[in-house]
């Protein structure tokens, strides 16, 4: 992630669509029922009307967003990332290890956190759409983290468990530094991510 914002006044209307958004995120976290997962439901609940933020050249998630959520089984909320979408920053995530091939597949935008649209220090929440057919390999960070599936039915594997699909309200928890990888077969993926506790994003690294 690029450090580089500039403030950004958002209408009325895209404010309180973006803020619902926050919310939505907010209640899904709750129900994790983790100290994690509350952390992030204190950076999403905060960041309300403070100011928003977007990097110069900020870049879109495309048509591969609209066909995620799209989806059959996209869950309600799909439905209010896609309202938002123009308003956000999305990149190629590139985290050390992660082949050329797999980056450009992906793409990502962080809503809350150091890094994100609205400045908070406890708690990273952002979102991410794949492509189908793509092998997101086993990796691992300091940071503790959990996905929330919106839309898509990725498979996932979480330390020594085989890869077992995982549908859209699924809440998928990654402990800190443990190994865990995801891919996608027949269908695009959008999922919410939070981490909490250790932030450092260049703790991420591509196990084996």
């Amino acid at each position: 992630m690029t450090s580089a914002f500039e403030a950004f006044q958002l209408k009325p209307s895209a404010r309180e669509k973006f803020d619902a958004l926050l919310g939505e995120l907010a209640k899904a976290y709750e129900a994790e029922r983790r100290p994690g997962g509350d952390e992030a439901v204190t950076a999403l609940t905060s960041a309300t009307g403070r100011p928003f933020r977007r990097r110069p050249g900020r870049s879109d998630a495309g048509p591969l967003l609209a066909a995620a959520c799209g989806l059959d089984n996209a869950l309600p909320i799909a439905r209010q990332v896609l309202e938002c979408a123009s308003l956000l920053d999305w990149e190629c995530w590139e985290g050390t290890g992660l082949a050329e091939d797999v980056s450009s597949n992906l793409r990502t935008t962080e809503l809350v956190g150091p890094d994100g649209h609205i400045y908070a220090e406890s708690a990273r929440v952002g979102l991410l759409v794949s492509e189908r057919d793509t092998d997101y390999p086993v990796s691992s960070h300091s940071g503790e983290e959990t996905y929330l599936v919106i839309a898509g039915i990725a498979e996932w594997t979480v330390g020594d468990q085989d890869y077992t699909p995982q549908p859209p309200g699924s809440l998928v928890h990654h402990p800190a530094w443990v190994p865990h990888g995801r891919r996608t077969i027949n269908e695009p993926f959008l999922g919410a991510w939070r981490w909490s506790g250790d932030l450092d994003l260049s703790s991420f690294s591509v196990s084996g």
